[in-house]
């Protein structure tokens, strides 16, 4: 598909913008997107770490340069990549609690695909087009929404594949934002190698101005080593993908199978790229098929890449699928009324606000929770009333990343930052959680006194302590149990 504009397509942009219909499409995508990222509770493992970083940051007054909230790791040295976000996080937590996050949040996401919807706009693509595979990506995308650092990284994101593909045009007022985006990112997020991912093919492959666009990859280049570990950064971002114990535990490194249904719309996407390509009209840049290739080989290998291809699936989907959606959506004039189109728009992007915590208990009675159902905030409210139990503890990997934040004058077992252990240390968690054959002498080698297994996951490690002599209940809820030792 050819980037010259054609009187044609100008004129249908024009045409569905001025009876509000583009609007329109936009504001159901939108709504779509919104309203999975903000009806989703708080996931403990992504957020509640982070936020005990802030605190240990605010406390020193300088990034901590060994692990602080376990006794199995305590004082070895460990990189915290993410001090940026945590901070940020901790802050819009602590003014607004659990509803500003959500708003935060949602915000991220909305400009993300907002910059998505201005590429397709770069791309001249139809507006029936671009909405259909937006909502489509978004549906896969759901997973990657709720509040972590990464959603930080999004609209920078977003906005460095919107620059690219002005570039490609012959756009190149906005080519020194990339240096900033650089220096943003690294500070955000280790994912800021995918930066270079797009800058390098599209330097070789692309069809822009190509000295102009290997000066802005340098300076951006450089632009990374601002930040906390300098240069040392990239080392230090590979041994994080490179660490043994996040290969082997950490379950968004693992690669991609077709389990669930938005991993079947994933590769139902993916299958039916090579049949449109077989018979579309359309010409795609050589650009689009190396990031296809590249960013694809990604996300197949390890599930944690997948949300950085789906924005490239979506340029390749467009623009095979935009010819026929395009003759198809000529013999259906219909939604031509200006003043209907804009109303119902407004009414759609207003729905994902009545969907923010605090404002959707007012209306939804069964609206979901504002936390996940692994977050043990009533067992943690009676560790805090009964601090004479004797520690050290082990708990639940989910219990124990919102202990990390709430808890945090007890040392914990492990939590969410898997780098920070050897591979012994998780083998003896997965080891007692599954109360194997040695499962007391693993707590014996821990110094254990207190075990706080989830009712749901962890229900063969309740039946031993409960049968153990050695052990006694002293707390149940409906999430979790606690038990202390006869003899601590």
């Amino acid at each position: 598909m050819s980037f010259t504009t054609t009187s044609k397509s100008h004129q249908e942009v024009r045409k569905q913008d001025a009876n509000g219909k583009g609007f329109l499409i936009f504001a159901f995508m939108m709504m779509i997107a919104l309203t999975f990222t903000v009806i989703q509770p708080i996931i403990p493992n992504d957020f509640f770490p982070y936020l005990r970083i802030g605190q240990e940051i605010l406390s020193l007054g300088h990034l901590p340069a060994t692990e602080f909230m376990t006794y199995t790791s305590y004082g070895n040295p460990a990189l915290y990549l993410y001090w940026l976000p945590s901070l940020i996080l901790l802050g819009i937590y602590n003014l607004g609690g659990v509803a500003l996050t959500s708003i935060f949040t949602m915000a991220c996401i909305g400009l993300f695909f907002l910059l998505l919807w201005k590429c397709l706009e770069e791309l001249e693509i139809a507006n029936l087009t671009a909405g259909l595979v937006l909502v489509l990506i978004s549906l896969i995308a759901a997973s990657y929404f709720p509040t972590r650092p990464q959603v930080l990284a999004f609209p920078l994101y977003g906005l460095s594949l919107w620059l690219i593909l002005r570039w490609q045009r012959g756009k190149n007022r906005f080519l020194w934002l990339f240096p900033i985006i650089a220096f943003l990112w690294a500070n955000i997020h280790g994912s800021f190698i995918v930066l270079f991912f797009m800058l390098l093919p599209a330097a070789i492959f692309g069809t822009g101005d190509r000295k102009r666009l290997v000066f802005v990859t340098v300076i951006s280049f450089l632009a990374t080593f601002l930040n906390a570990y300098t240069y040392h950064i990239w080392a230090n971002m590979f041994s994080v993908v490179g660490n043994q114990s996040n290969q082997l535990f950490g379950s968004e490194w693992k690669p991609l199978t077709n389990k669930g249904w938005q991993s079947n719309v994933f590769f139902s996407l993916l299958l039916l790229v090579p049949v449109l390509t077989a018979f579309s009209s359309s010409r795609i840049k050589w650009i689009f098929w190396v990031w296809f290739l590249g960013f694809g080989w990604m996300s197949l290998s390890s599930v944690r890449y997948v949300i950085w291809f789906l924005p490239i699936l979506a340029f390749i989907l467009v623009q095979l699928l935009d010819p026929f959606i395009r003759k198809l959506s000529d013999h259906h004039n219909r939604l031509n009324n200006r003043t209907v189109n804009l109303l119902l728009g407004i009414l759609l992007l207003i729905f994902p606000i009545l969907l923010i915590p605090g404002i959707r208990n007012m209306w939804w009675q069964k609206a979901s929770p504002n936390y996940n159902e692994s977050t043990p905030v009533k067992a943690v409210e009676w560790l805090k009333s009964n601090p004479q139990l004797p520690g050290n503890l082990w708990s639940d990997f989910s219990f124990s990343t919102y202990m990390a934040y709430a808890l945090p004058e007890r040392k914990l077992f492990t939590t969410n930052r898997i780098e920070d252990f050897s591979t012994e240390q998780i083998e003896d968690y997965f080891r007692i959680s599954s109360a194997e054959f040695d499962w007391e002498s693993v707590l014996q080698k821990y110094e254990i006194n207190l075990v706080i297994p989830s009712i749901q996951e962890q229900p063969a490690l309740i039946r031993a302590l409960s049968m153990s002599e050695n052990w006694k209940q002293v707390y149940q809820d409906d999430r979790a149990m606690i038990f202390t030792r006869t003899e601590p």
